[in-house]
């Protein structure tokens, strides 16, 4: 393999294409060579991948899921995973994946190679990745952060800091993420319990288009509204309040694209108390006006 050649799409394990997906942006259009990424919001997903060599990470953005990994030889790994968290897959391992959701993701494959030289560096011998699924990793997550950002701006066609990021991201995952790595536990954040975010979140979804109060979000899963607010933050990334009105504006959505409805009535079935209120929230989030939207979709 010509490792000065860019990363194609064809070198992994070519989820972003699925039909279905919402692509946002991959580093094929900039030729990056150490390392390949994506984002992309991904549709309900049930698949078996196979070894490929390089290896790879899942970095999830938005949209909290349940998602299921059984990696060949292993016990099966289910858990809803939110915002900030991370699946690393070997190379050389087969994974299957399930899950119903819609989450949007950075995937990212790290060069073999680029592993491979890190290890050699560090250690004598070898250092072999231990798979990891739905754990927290502040120094990770900025790394991939990075990435991101080179994906939307203007330094994405800078390969030397690319190959910069790639580098540190192969002696991160050495030091934090091998068998040559220090025991580690994978706690989580602190926040909800996997039942209370499930119930949750099956909460809000069948109450989008009432008036929702913390009061009754809290009583749901019986907990202080006070505490409710800091542990859903931490758990899912961003605050109760923000968290219903990005469902709600994606349900309006669906059905600016997928139905004739008025808009003062998709307003009203959507949880907003008026047009101008769901038009308001519209811009802020998906940067046009609800009737723009339409027209485009």
């Amino acid at each position: 393999m010509d490792e000065t050649a860019a990363f194609r799409v064809e070198e992994t394990h070519g989820r972003v294409l699925r039909a279905g997906n919402e692509f946002i942006s991959h580093s094929v259009d900039v030729g990056w060579r150490s390392l390949y990424a994506a984002t992309f919001r991904e549709a309900p997903l049930r698949t078996m991948e196979l070894p490929i060599g390089h290896p790879s990470l899942i970095y999830h953005i938005a949209r909290p899921t349940e998602v299921t990994r059984r990696m060949a030889g292993e016990r099966k790994e289910r858990t809803l995973i939110g915002p900030r968290r991370f699946c690393l897959t070997p190379g050389d391992a087969a994974a299957y994946w399930q899950h119903s959701g819609n989450p949007e993701i950075l995937q990212l494959y790290l060069r073999e190679s680029v592993y491979e030289n890190a290890v050699q560096e560090m250690f004598r011998g070898g250092a072999t990745l231990v798979p990891r699924f739905a754990v927290v990793d502040p120094l990770l997550e900025q790394l991939a952060i990075a990435v991101m950002n080179a994906l939307r701006e203007g330094n994405a066609d800078d390969h030397l800091y690319v190959d910069t990021i790639a580098q540190l991201i192969a002696i991160h995952l050495v030091r934090g993420h091998s068998s040559r790595s220090r025991p580690r536990q994978n706690q989580p954040l602190d926040g909800l319990s996997p039942w209370r975010i499930r119930r949750l979140i099956d909460y809000i979804e069948q109450h989008l288009a009432e008036d929702l109060s913390l009061e009754a979000m809290a009583a749901e899963v019986g907990l202080n509204p006070l505490y409710l607010v800091r542990a859903f933050r931490s758990t899912v990334g961003q605050s109760p309040h923000r968290y219903v009105v990005s469902r709600r504006i994606e349900h309006a959505r669906r059905l600016l694209s997928g139905t004739s409805m008025p808009i003062a009535e998709i307003a009203l079935a959507t949880g907003f108390s008026s047009q101008s209120h769901l038009t308001n929230w519209f811009r802020r989030i998906v940067g046009v006006a609800p009737a723009a939207y339409r027209k485009h979709h």
